[in-house]
């Protein structure tokens, strides 16, 4: 299974909140940062001076992934409702109206826009951005250390913080209100999405947030009252989850790491305020293809499995079928040796009666040969095979033999067979073919 590291870093002014697991498809496990820093903590001192020892602990890995969250005020975030239409478009249409929602020149700022459908079809997209001299220190830092590669992501920790209440399986929507860096916070979640994010500074007191809420709650009906605050400073506090489904990490009230690393767990469409393009695509491959190849490999282990013991079984038989097919060869040995004899004792009595039927025409042949033969004439081999002679001799005149022989009207063909060679004494040695004519019935 792919294995990766990712790390969640919360960014305040004085101190830093790390949090490090390990995840693979199936599990979630806490994970050593380093030799000198455990899998989650709180680092204190100044911000920047902090994030560079940080990183400087550990070596960059391409299968570590790094999110980023840092406080609220560094941020600005307006959101607006659009009829349905496709997230394509809907991500087209608020990047040409920017420059309306943004109160600052676009080439300043870094932004990425966060998209989703609501329950009547319709989206809802919230825009965050950021000067981009406040966000480029951070970046000059991960590129110093070497780590630009693995940061994956940069965004208000609040968006993590409902990536986090979603694992938690927190009933939604809700409202929470965060106060951190000198303001105060309240944003609103759904179920696949941070849906609203409004911050008021602490010096306009607590009028400010209550309008805030009543505003809330009058564009998200079902909100109605359940909205919390984080901290125990004021009532009602958000209650602690049923079941703790981030396994061994720390709650979030305890180290804000954990919400840097929740978006990338909870299946949000990922954001990050760092010039990278929006990523729209809310449904992860991975969660797809690894579920089908896992079942694809079961399937084929199974037919494997079953298969071998078809083959199996199979082999037995046929090696069964093979001892019985020996000991029927062996018993039937004698048989076919019997038959054997058979078939050839009466290929040789047909043979005889080919020879007995033809005899007398045979003997008629010979004696015809005997007499047309010049005077002198010899022959010291014979065979008959098929209605033709085969004879070698001896004579003084080999072609003379040949054409007394046509004169046969016995004979259909006469012809010499080779060549012809001739003795110190003066005889031809020859060898002649005689092909004997089929008498009418």
């Amino acid at each position: 299974m792919i294995r990766r590291e990712i790390l969640g870093l919360y960014l305040d002014k004085e101190q830093i909140h790390y949090a490090c697991a390990k995840k693979s498809f199936v599990s979630l496990s806490p994970k050593r940062l380093s030799l000198t820093l455990k899998s989650s903590g709180i680092v204190y001192g100044p911000a920047f001076s902090v994030l560079k020892d940080l990183l400087k602990g550990f070596s960059p890995h391409k299968n570590r992934h790094i999110y980023l969250a840092l406080p609220r005020s560094r941020f600005f975030a307006r959101d607006l409702q659009l009829p349905p239409m496709t997230m394509e478009d809907a991500l087209i249409s608020v990047r040409s109206s920017l420059s309306i929602y943004c109160h600052l020149p676009l080439e300043e700022i870094y932004y990425d826009i966060h998209l989703c459908r609501t329950l009547q079809g319709g989206i809802n997209a919230l825009i965050f951005y950021a000067l981009r001299k406040e966000i480029d220190p951070y970046l000059d830092i991960f590129k110093d250390m070497g780590h630009q590669n693995s940061l994956k992501g940069i965004f208000p920790v609040s968006f993590g913080v409902g990536a986090w209440l979603h694992l938690e399986g927190y009933p939604m929507p809700l409202g929470l209100i965060l106060n951190h860096d000198e303001i105060n916070e309240l944003a609103v979640y759904g179920k696949k999405s941070c849906l609203l994010s409004m911050a008021w500074p602490f010096s306009e007191g607590e009028k400010e947030g209550e309008f805030l809420i009543e505003t809330a709650k009058s564009k998200f009906q079902d909100l109605k009252d359940n909205i919390f605050y984080l901290n125990n400073e004021k009532s009602p506090v958000l209650p602690r989850p049923l079941r703790n489904r981030m396994g061994k990490l720390p709650n979030i009230t305890e180290n804000l790491g954990v919400a840097a690393l929740s978006p990338v767990l909870s299946g949000w469409q990922q954001i990050s305020i760092d010039g990278s393009p929006t990523k729209i695509k809310t449904i992860r491959p991975i969660k797809i293809i690894i579920p089908s190849v896992l079942a694809m490999v079961l399937i084929i282990s199974f037919i494997t499995w079953r298969t071998n013991r078809i083959i199996l079984f199979q082999e037995k038989k046929v090696n069964s079928l093979k001892t019985e097919i020996r000991q029927l060869q062996k018993r039937l040995k004698p048989i076919e040796q019997k038959r054997e004899a058979l078939r050839k004792a009466k290929k040789f009595m047909e043979d005889i009666d080919d020879f007995i039927k033809t005899r007398p025409r045979l003997f008629s042949r010979i004696n015809d040969v005997a007499r047309l033969g010049p005077e002198g004439t010899w022959f010291s081999s014979f065979r008959f095979e098929k209605g033709v002679i085969t004879m070698s001799g001896e004579s003084k005149d080999a072609l003379k033999v040949v054409e007394s022989l046509r004169t046969s009207g016995l004979f259909e063909q006469v012809k010499l067979r080779g060549s012809v060679s001739r003795r110190k004494t003066g005889e031809e040695r020859f060898s002649l073919t005689i092909k004997l004519r089929e008498e009418t019935k």
